[in-house]
């Protein structure tokens, strides 16, 4: 079925509006994710801890750095929290955001995605005003509210694929879910920049309530706008609303039946999605969550600077995560290139290609033009993920999208706090080339198996697992079958029409309605005649 014109959807089709707010969502979640990446840096006395003012001393030496360093401006950290304890604050996100992936896709499945994805954030925000309390005296509480953040984020990312299972027609599939998920990068765009100038202008608790009340700002306009589903949406255009049904059609169910686990946990396409999560987990944020750390102590970058390169390179991701998903729908559009093709390609490029920017990382070490040039590509490159195995989850299965982004989420969520832990490890007062090419090397396999493995096994179909008939179908369809049979003898038998030889087709039928008196009763499923 053909798109309806913008006249006939309103001039803003709904589906758009919504993939606009949840991209709006994102970028206030990633916000209040990554805020305290370029925070802790702030908060901490430079060379705190036990590791001196040597922090980046070989940097210095090697590469002869002499620009770098705080600026004059900036303001001076008050926590002596050295690399491990820093790394221990930024990954105890992660530690909370585990648990709450699975249960939140099933949740916004059975009982709808904008409450699950919208009262994620209300929490979030809540729980964001009480970080300055939270980080004086001891760093415990500190990581104790980064887990409750984590569990009340945890939601977000599952129930948004919920919401796309609903409102994204196939063939609009990448472009939709780009819009969404684009808003990470935008909120890391956003976010550094402003988190740098909130700190520099009044200090670093400011980033902590100004972001907050900016959440909870969103969340009014998003139970205000947006609904679960077409069927749902208060000023959605009749055109618009049949578009999207007839375009989801019979694979997605109005009622959501029992997640079929052994088949989808014995399906090499569903694993496929889950290593390739996994893996790019592993490299995308050994970049988000210590790219400013490297900044800052390798490349010898103040706070101003730093924010800025930070948040550059997922400026390149968001522009081409949007080429490459427009891209991808045109060519499933055109027939040029099946779902699993594209699906596959975009993948390939989002993990490769970073994987070779980070071995290039380790040969140009004190060039800090080629640096910044290498992370831009890296991350760039993974703007092809979105078209590639984030959206997959909706192709093999959509009545199941929510619950299987939840399974992939909640295990790649483990390489999202080891990854920086194993930073924080290998860097711990040994800030040189040495050991941070290790952490690059870690990425680039971790990066180049997943690219492989998703290329043999995935899969664009819907796969026959999905489409399993629960009792109650089952039933409801023997039903039908029996009625059209007793109707249709019915019919035959007040034409006056004859049994036997001359219409054997009828025999059965005319039994089960004229001799058998019990036959509404065995239709509709009495146990009793079910097991004569």
């Amino acid at each position: 079925m053909e798109s309806p014109t913008l006249k006939e959807q309103g001039y803003l089709p709904r589906r758009y509006l919504v993939a606009i707010m949840a991209f709006l969502g994102m970028i206030c979640n990633y916000m209040l994710r990554i805020n305290m990446n370029l925070a802790v840096v702030a908060m901490s006395v430079q060379g705190g801890g036990d590791n001196g003012s040597h922090a980046s001393s070989e940097a210095e030496e090697v590469c002869g750095f002499t620009d770098g360093g705080n600026d004059p401006g900036d303001e001076e950290g008050t926590f002596e929290w050295n690399e491990f304890t820093q790394s221990l604050i930024t990954s105890s996100f992660f530690w909370g955001y585990v648990w709450t992936q699975i249960p939140g896709g099933r949740i916004a499945e059975l009982f709808g995605a904008r409450r699950v994805f919208g009262g994620a954030l209300v929490l979030a925000s809540i729980l964001t005003f009480f970080i300055p309390l939270s980080a004086q005296d001891n760093p415990t509480y500190l990581i104790i509210n980064r887990v409750l953040l984590g569990i009340s984020e945890g939601a977000t990312f599952p129930s948004t694929h919920a919401l796309l299972s609903t409102w994204a027609p196939p063939k609009e599939r990448s472009t939709l879910s780009t819009i969404i998920y684009a808003g990470s990068q935008a909120g890391t765009v956003v976010g550094y920049p402003l988190t740098s100038a909130l700190i520099t202008s009044m200090g670093w608790e400011s980033v902590f309530y100004v972001q907050g009340v900016m959440t909870l700002v969103w969340c009014v306009f998003w139970f205000v706008l947006v609904a679960d589903s077409p069927r749902q949406h208060k000023t959605i255009s009749a055109a618009e609303k049949e578009y999207i049904l007839a375009s989801i059609g019979e694979h997605k169910k109005m009622k959501p039946p029992p997640v079929p686990l052994k088949a989808a946990l014995t399906s090499l396409p569903f694993y496929a999605i889950l290593l390739s999560n996994m893996g790019n987990n592993w490299g995308f944020y050994t970049l988000l969550t210590d790219l400013p750390l490297y900044m800052s102590n390798m490349l010898v970058t103040d706070i101003k600077k730093n924010a800025t390169l930070s948040s550059l390179p997922y400026l390149g991701m968001w522009i081409f995560s949007l080429i490459i998903s427009k891209v991808g729908d045109t060519l499933i559009q055109k027939n040029i290139l099946s779902t699993g093709v594209v699906r596959k390609t975009a993948n390939t490029i989002s993990q490769v290609g970073p994987a070779l920017c980070l071995l290039g990382v380790t040969l140009v070490k004190c060039d800090r033009t080629a640096t910044v040039v290498l992370f831009f590509t890296a991350a760039s490159l993974q703007g092809g993920i979105y078209t590639g195995f984030m959206v997959n989850h909706i192709d093999i299965a959509p009545n199941f999208a929510g619950t299987l982004f939840g399974i992939t989420n909640a295990f790649s969520t483990i390489p999202s706090w080891v990854a920086p832990m194993t930073v924080g490890a290998l860097t711990n007062n040994r800030q040189t080339f040495e050991q941070w090419d290790k952490v690059f090397y870690i990425a680039a396999a971790i990066f180049i198996a997943n690219a492989v493995f998703y290329l043999i096994f995935a899969s664009g179909e819907v796969q026959p697992w999905n489409d399993q008939e629960t009792e109650e179908e089952r039933r409801s369809k023997e039903q039908q079958r029996a009625v059209s049979i007793v109707t249709q003898a019915k019919e035959q038998v007040a034409m006056g029409g004859v049994r036997g030889a001359d219409n054997p087709g009828y025999d059965n039928a005319y039994d089960v309605y004229v001799v058998t008196p019990q036959t509404k009763d065995y239709i509709y499923g009495n146990p009793a005649y079910r097991q004569k």
